[in-house]
This record gives structure tokens, C-alpha cells and sequence, in this order.
């Protein structure tokens, strides 16, 4: 009986998710909004902390990461992690730095350039008019009683090495980035889940 019931429930799971969620009316205001909380203005700060999960197959287990991020303006992110390992990637300009215990050495060679790829495709979110010109990802946008959740697919081929495609969580009140799901090659994902500091 259970075998039977589990289709049906899934494809009753399926058929409300898709019920739930709607194309959002007016796309270019939603992401205009989107874009406006994810860009630091005036000087101000933004601040989030945040619980990471990664998942590969080749892992026995996931890998749970907890931390805090910083952003000011489009030339300054600090993402650290306080667990379980305390270290943090610091991007200032065209500088990308590791810290360690207070240290703070440059990142060079091929993880540097792992690093400076990935925080710039992070970073580059942040820049007004990222989203609406669709010049770096096709953007699928919908929305939810409570949430906008906007699907990013790259174009480019050097983010696409990176990542298959970033589905992100927005607060309807404030387009707040709540969580984001980095979806890689070969069944590999990330999951964040952001909480304002």
C-alpha cells in the first residue's frame, strides 16, 4: 500500500509547488528591488550570516559551514567562515586575499583564480543591472505568497565551469537574499541559508 501511495503523494507535492509558485507581473520592478538590496548604496554595509551545506558524492557526509558575510559597495566582500574552521576570503578591489588567525596573505596561482572567479560571479550580482540585461544569466523569475525566487542560468562559459545554475530565495518585503543553492557538475550542490547580522 505504502509503495502504491508514494507516487501519488509526490506528484500531489509537484502539482502544488507548481500551483504555488506564479511568473512574477512585473519582472522589471521585482528585480530592479532585487538588485537594490543586494547593492550596498551610499556607503552603507551590508551584513549577513549564514549556514552553508555542500553536498558532493564523492563526500561521505555533507559538510555544514557556518559564517558571516560583508559587502560594501561592488569592490568589497569579506565571506568568512567562523566553522568548523575559522578562516576568511577577503576581496578588495583587484586584491583577493586569504586570512588566517590575522594573517592576510594573497591568493595566487590556480586558487586564486578559482577564488576570483567565483567571488566575482557573487560579486557581480551586486552590480546594477546584473540581472534585468541577462548579458550574464538567463534569469527565470517567479514568485510565492511570501518570496520571489529567481532561477540564474550563466552564459558565459568560464561561470558555467563554475556552476550549472544558482536558484536564489528573496524576502517579498525587503528582497533580502533568504537562501541560494549553487548547483554544480556531476550532482555536486551548495545550499545558503542567509540571516540578516
Amino acid at each position: 500500500m505504502a509503495k502504491k501511495l508514494t507516487p501519488l503523494l509526490l506528484a500531489l507535492c509537484l502539482a502544488f509547488c507548481a500551483v504555488a509558485q506564479k511568473a512574477v507581473a512585473d519582472r522589471d520592478a521585482v528585480l530592479a528591488r532585487i538588485e537594490a538590496s543586494l547593492a550596498p548604496q551610499h556607503g552603507k554595509t551590508i551584513h549577513y550570516t549564514f549556514t552553508q551545506t555542500k553536498h558532493s558524492p564523492l563526500l561521505v557526509h555533507d559538510i555544514v559551514s557556518h559564517g558571516d558575510v560583508t559587502l560594501n559597495g561592488q569592490t568589497y566582500m569579506r565571506w568568512h567562515y567562523s566553522d568548523p574552521h575559522n578562516y576568511a576570503v577577503v576581496v578588495d578591489g583587484d586584491s583577493i586575499f586569504a586570512e588566517t588567525e590575522s594573517k592576510r596573505h594573497a591568493l595566487a596561482g590556480p586558487a586564486g583564480s578559482i577564488m576570483r572567479s567565483m567571488t566575482g560571479t557573487i560579486m557581480s550580482l551586486t552590480a546594477k543591472g546584473a540581472l534585468a540585461s541577462e548579458k550574464l544569466f538567463a534569469v527565470e523569475l517567479t514568485e510565492d505568497a511570501t518570496s520571489y525566487h529567481a532561477v540564474l542560468t550563466p552564459k558565459r562559459r568560464d561561470m558555467r565551469r563554475l556552476m550549472q545554475q544558482l536558484s536564489a530565495t528573496f524576502d517579498k518585503k525587503d528582497c533580502r537574499l533568504r537562501s541560494a543553492k549553487l548547483t554544480e557538475r556531476h550532482d555536486s550542490y551548495t545550499i545558503i541559508e542567509f540571516r540578516d547580522r
